[in-house]
């Protein structure tokens, strides 16, 4: 299978998800009086990243992803502050995620691709294994930590939010 189709449109339809969850989140703040701030500043455990961290991570495991398969400079993207932010680091990530080259990206799989820790430590991989050992385990962890942040503080979603692109397949019985 195809590098770019195993990363760049799963991202993409799932950093839509996202953008759904969020903005539920923000109703249900609405809905019941409080500020969607205590949403994003959320966390599952005292030790674990906030729902805005979760959002930067999701975001920053699909950019790196185009560039690291693409040969580009990493980017730094900053933690959103509020929803709107969150928002609008989505839609850069989605514009990035666009533009990808997908020859690019598909000459990638067997071709180098560290990925090196702020400790030093580096992983020895080829695109391939990147993008299906690297790239989207952590993207869906990320993505799945955010949508539990959210359930955890009541917001009511479901997994027809989560995998809403899930319709367009979808026949009555």
């Amino acid at each position: 299978m195809s590098v770019y189709a195993i990363t760049i449109p799963c991202f993409a339809q799932m950093l839509r998800s996202l953008n759904t969850l969020l903005n539920k989140g923000e109703e249900h703040a609405q809905a019941l009086g409080f500020d969607a701030q205590n949403l994003l500043d959320a966390r599952l455990a005292p030790d674990m990243h906030t729902l805005a961290r979760q959002v930067e991570f999701i975001c920053t495991q699909a950019q790196e992803a185009v560039c690291r398969l693409s040969g580009q400079a990493l980017p730094r993207l900053a933690t959103p502050t509020d929803m709107a932010a969150a928002r609008a680091l989505i839609a850069q990530t989605l514009a990035v995620l666009a533009a990808a080259d997908r020859a690019v990206i598909d000459a990638s799989a067997q071709q180098p691709v560290p990925v090196t820790l702020a400790d030093g430590l580096t992983f020895d991989m080829t695109g391939h294994e990147y993008a299906v050992n690297w790239a989207t385990p952590q993207f869906y962890f990320h993505l799945v930590t955010a949508y539990n942040i959210l359930r955890h503080n009541g917001v009511p979603l479901g997994k027809a939010e989560y995998v809403q692109h899930m319709f367009a397949y979808a026949r009555q019985a």
